[in-house]
Order: structure tokens, then C-alpha cells, then sequence
């Protein structure tokens, strides 16, 4: 947590991201309050509820879309799908990244050969193809079933970064005091080394939810996206076969990069804001 305070303090990046991105995420919390009272109790992804192109008006703010659902839902219900799965997705990857990194780096010999062989044979390996043939062959891509076929290929980073960090701890003199006094492994990894290693955890939590995103963007403007929800993948999708632009619906066509720019952006500047915080130097090259 003191990790957090100073780099708030110290970095105008990691602040200006974390005011962007708590502003995208109360939004998508705060979304059920703004289209309900339009849609009603159906779902945002239900299509046929409004008349097809009706357009902006006191009952539909942004008009209705090609499928006869109200945009402005459409483009809160997206974030909130994208976030969803860029955090689940995220949190999973760096949970299997952790495991992973902790016993690569930890035990070293063996194990650590055979799991970094493996996580650099996923980092290798050509990830896109084989996320698209996993949706094709899904017949039924839920929110959570999304996110756990993009997290399956995002926490090789992690384990690679939390490997190389825990290799580096466990030689430091207060983990070999701890081996001397008699503590296990998993005591010596929970009391000496975890704390230490948070921030790092934190930043491939950063990392992962960033290529959690971007794989599930890549996945749904061709459409592949989640069968029960909208996504801003999604929505670029449907904006590219609607005509968008020759119909000169131009919000729809720029709004929804626009987020994930954002999101991206919010994301990066809190990554690179802790590592300027672990590494000032980088404030040298950054020009902070």
C-alpha cells in the first residue's frame, strides 16, 4: 500500500492514470442506472427491442443503432464488458504468472528448467491464431469463457517477470537470515519475499490486463466476441458492417476506439508510473 501512496506522490503519470481509469470504471459501475430506464429490464445485447436508425432523441440520447438496440446503452454495456474481461482475464494471468514465477525462480534446478521452457514456448508460439480457432470451435462464448480462453495466453509475461524478480530476492541476506532461523519455504516466501515483490505483481497485473484486452479486441471486431454481451470489439465490428462512416454515423465509428485508447492509455501511465517510482532513472529518461 505505501508502494502505491508514494508512487501517487511522486509520479504525474501513475496519478493522471488512476483518475482515468477510477473515472472509465465508475462509469461501467454506474451504467445499470443510466440504461435502464431505457431499455427496461431486457438485456443490453438483446437486439430488435427499438426500431432500427431512430435517430437522437430525449427517449434514445445517441438514437438507435442497426440492430434496433440504443446506442448509448451499447456503448456503456461495451465498457463494461471490456473491462470486465480485461480484469478478470488480467487477475487470472497474473495469479498463474505469480504461481508459475514463484516456484520457477524459487526452486531453480529442474522445475525451473522445464517451466520457463514452457512459458517461453507460449511466448513464442503465434497466440491469435489459436485464440480465434478456440472461439470458432465455443459454441456458447459467455463474458467469463472469453476471458478465461485470452487469460490462457497472458500470463507467460508474468511468470517470466516475477521468475527473474524472485530469483534476485531469495539471494538477498534476509531471506538466507530467514533459512538460517529455520522457516519454510512457504513462510519465507509469504513473510520476506511476497511484500517485497508486490509492486512488480502489480505492474504485470498492469501488463496482463493491457494483453487481455487488446487479444479480446482482436478477437471480437472480427466477430468472435462474447455471444451474451456487447463489447467495444464488438461495437467496431458492428460500426465496419453497418457502413458507419458512408452513413455518417461517425460517433459510432470513432467512439468506441476512442475508450479503449483511453483505457490503454490509463493503464500504461500506471505501469509506467511504479516503474519510475522502483527505477528513477527512468525519470531521467522520461523527462519527469
Amino acid at each position: 500500500m505505501q508502494f502505491l501512496i508514494n508512487s501517487w506522490k511522486n509520479s504525474g503519470k501513475f496519478k493522471f492514470g488512476v483518475i482515468v481509469l477510477v473515472v472509465l470504471v465508475l462509469i461501467a459501475v454506474c451504467a445499470p442506472l443510466i440504461y435502464r430506464p431505457i431499455i427496461g429490464d431486457v438485456s443490453p445485447a438483446r437486439p430488435g427491442v427499438f426500431q432500427r436508425w431512430l435517430p437522437a432523441s430525449p427517449q434514445h440520447p445517441l438514437g438507435t443503432d442497426g440492430h434496433g438496440r440504443d446506442t448509448l446503452t451499447d456503448f456503456l454495456a461495451g465498457l463494461q464488458t471490456t473491462l470486465f474481461i480485461g480484469f478478470f482475464a488480467g487477475f487470472l494471468a497474473t495469479t498463474v504468472g505469480v504461481i508459475v514465477g514463484f516456484i520457477s525462480g524459487y526452486k531453480g534446478g529442474a522445475i525451473d528448467t522445464a517451466l520457463i521452457t514452457f512459458t517461453n514456448i507460449l511466448l513464442i508460439i503465434p497466440a491469435y491464431p489459436i485464440l480465434v480457432g478456440l472461439t470458432l470451435v465455443l459454441p456458447n462464448k459467455s463474458m467469463v469463457t472469453v476471458a478465461l480462453i485470452v487469460a490462457l495466453f497472458s500470463w507467460p509475461f508474468a511468470a517470466r517477470t516475477i521468475r527473474a524478480q524472485v530469483m534476485s530476492m531469495k539471494e538477498q541476506p534476509y531471506v538466507e537470515l530467514a533459512k538460517v532461523t529455520g522457516q519454510g519455504d512457504l513462510a519465507i516466501i509469504f513473510t520476506e519475499i511476497m511484500p517485497n515483490l508486490l509492486p512488480y505483481v502489480l505492474m504485470s497485473f498492469a501488463f496482463s490486463t493491457v494483453g487481455a484486452m487488446v487479444a479480446e479486441v482482436g478477437i471480437a471486431v472480427i466477430g468472435l466476441g462474447p455471444s451474451d454481451a456487447i463489447s467495444l470489439g464488438m461495437l467496431i465490428n458492428f460500426a465496419g458492417s453497418w457502413g458507419a462512416f458512408t452513413r455518417g454515423l461517425y460517433l459510432m465509428l470513432l467512439l468506441p476506439p476512442a475508450i479503449l485508447i483511453l483505457i490503454f492509455l490509463s493503464l500504461t501511465l500506471i505501469n509506467r508510473g511504479m516503474e519510475e517510482y522502483l527505477n528513477p532513472r527512468l525519470q531521467n529518461v522520461t523527462g519527469q
